[in-house]
């Protein structure tokens, strides 16, 4: 047995050395600009090629660490060949580079070994930029616990060469190698009872062996990542893989397996299935037509051509005319500049009682919901004499939120941190809704998003107000996967939130400085954007475009977002409710 001095490990913190390992390799890797795989072909993007290489002779702990995690970093290597030569034997078999990968940022530094040492142990510390998993979903550091990295290597002797015996499972990734070795795509999924697209972002990983069509199509045929899995459908059934993705004479064909056939003839899932596929290969077909092939051969009964353009109608952003409405003494209005904001005829009166908080339904069955300040969330009708209906019971409840399907929502408040989600489709009966991450809380706003298959709340736990995005199980009626989109934090109160697109939500802040108005990528986890904020905002609502942003304020003037001069101008001046888009 080796001595205990042989054995004294060797530290070592690895950073800008490990963290540009891959673009400048300087002990495994060569690196070269190349257009995607297949020349010519208008499905490849550029990207930018990395060549693994194997361990460098008499390399040291460190070398091998860094060679290592170069190698690791090859998208040319799908399966890590030349990564694996940098481990033993048995840490061979043991490491998988399939698990999640995890993205970091780190800092460099090292000691000098004994030269009788026979083992060694290299550290990767650094900061946690993110995490994908295996379904490809990105999740930011900040929704996780903890961003702090300590990543342990042990090193032995073999043949009187370094290897690796012990190393993290799954990929390393710096975030420059990260960027090289994935695109960001959207997916799209059917939503629930075939209304329309949801929006799934993922990660695909860059295979010059198959191309980038190629495989963003055999992730749409894996299925929605884990926050929208139960919400969303796929109208391709399980069995079915695709073979190839290419351009014929300005004509993007897609070869599946003959399951192909069973989705489209045995569930009536053309249209659906036609939908998906042109939405998701939209970014890379340039809306070409896309014909659909069964193991290289036309598909059964004649040409199964799909024309983009005959699925717009599927758009997860829902409003094709956005129109915005609010409450002014007693009636509800139009925005609308031209028209000097008219009344909405055939709404019921309001007089009678004192609503505020209104919600409007979608453009199929034009419905008005408001919170009466007396309790409850009352609807009406355009049709002539249509009257105010108590929907949805209770003193304290949140303002009401309208999805596709015609049902309106809001959480009952029934005690401190004791919540209660209810829904209603008439006024016959409110239902309650599942949801075990909110019902230990304090919800202050619920709203559902206009594809009917997102919500966003905010909640606060007794640490503070947060915003959580989640999805609806709609085969059993339950509110699932909440994560925190925006956390909490000291002298932060949230004050609104509202969709603006599919996977976009504005989100409106009173911090100790100022306002603070930030668009949030839901899919990404991340702000994305800010909006310059004023004194006195108190609400927003907004469209699927930067023009169509509102805001109301305490004294009820509404207020438009000019994104070109990147400032507010004033719609309404006084007495008008917060105003208002349909569903979101």
């Amino acid at each position: 047995m080796a001595t205990k001095g042989a054995y004294r490990g060797l530290a070592v913190v690895l950073a800008a050395l490990v963290s540009a390992a891959c673009s400048t390799v300087p002990t495994g890797g060569n690196v070269f600009s190349a257009r995607g795989g297949r020349g010519g072909d208008a499905l490849s993007q550029p990207y930018v090629r990395i060549l693994a290489s194997p361990p460098k002779p008499q390399g040291s702990p460190l070398e091998i660490v860094t060679g290592f995690l170069a190698a690791a970093a090859s998208f040319d290597d799908p399966l890590r060949t030349v990564a694996r030569q940098y481990l033993t034997g048995e840490a061979q078999r043991t490491w998988s580079p399939f698990d999640a990968v995890t993205v970091y940022e780190g800092i460099a530094g090292t000691d000098t070994p004994r030269v009788d040492i026979q083992q060694a142990h290299v550290a990767l510390k650094g900061t946690v930029l993110g995490t994908l998993d295996g379904d490809g979903h990105y999740v930011p550091s900040d929704a996780q616990a903890g961003s702090d990295m300590n990543k342990g290597f042990t090193l032995v002797k073999v043949s009187g060469e370094w290897r690796i015996s012990s190393a993290p499972s799954g990929l390393l990734l710096s975030e420059d190698d990260f960027k090289r070795a994935y695109r960001s795509f959207d997916l799209y999924f059917v939503a629930y009872q075939r209304a329309g697209l949801v929006t799934d972002q993922v990660r695909v990983p860059i295979n010059p062996s198959e191309g980038l069509a190629k495989s963003l199509v055999h992730r749409l045929l894996v299925g929605p990542t884990t926050p929208l899995r139960g919400a969303v459908e796929s109208a391709f059934g399980p069995n079915v893989d695709v073979n190839n993705v290419q351009v014929e004479n300005d004509t993007v064909v897609v070869d599946f397996t003959y399951g192909v056939v069973d989705s489209v003839l045995t569930q009536g899932n053309r249209e659906a299935l036609s939908a998906q596929l042109s939405w998701t290969l939209k970014p890379l077909t340039e809306s070409r037509r896309i014909e659909v092939r069964v193991n290289g051969e036309q598909f059964p009964g004649g040409p199964f051509i799909i024309d983009p353009r005959d699925y717009d109608r599927f758009d997860p952003d829902v409003l094709s005319q956005p129109q915005a409405y609010y409450l002014q003494q007693g009636k509800v209005r139009t925005v609308d500049k031209e028209r000097d904001n008219p009344p909405v005829a055939g709404v019921g009166a309001v007089q009678a009682r004192q609503f505020s908080h209104m919600a409007v339904s979608g453009d199929q069955a034009f419905k008005v919901a408001a919170l009466e300040k007396a309790g409850g969330v009352y609807v009406s009708g355009i049709n002539p004499g249509s009257e105010w209906q108590r929907w949805i019971d209770g003193a304290k409840l949140t303002p009401p939120s309208w999805d596709r399907y015609g049902d309106v929502w809001s959480v009952s408040q029934q005690g401190p941190r004791k919540a209660q989600v209810l829904r209603a489709h008439d006024a016959t009966r409110q239902v309650p809704v599942s949801a075990p991450g909110l019902e230990s809380t304090d919800v202050k706003a619920f709203r559902v998003a206009r594809d009917g298959a997102r919500v966003a709340v905010i909640s606060d736990d007794g640490h503070g107000q947060r915003v959580l995005v989640g999805s609806i199980n709609r085969s059993d009626w339950r509110i699932q996967n909440l994560r925190t989109l925006v956390p909490a934090n000291d002298g932060q109160e949230i004050t609104d939130i509202a969709w603006q697109d599919a996977s976009t939500l504005l989100v409106l802040m009173k911090t100790k400085a100022d306002r603070d108005l930030s668009a949030w990528s839901v899919t990404q986890g991340v702000r994305v954007d800010a909006l310059k904020a004023v004194a006195g905002i108190e609400t927003v609502t907004a469209g699927p475009d930067p023009s169509l942003v509102l805001a109301g304020t305490a004294d009820g003037e509404i207020l438009a977002w000019n994104p070109q001069k990147s400032q507010w101008t004033t719609l309404v001046k006084s007495g008008a409710d917060p105003p208002v888009y349909p569903l979101g």
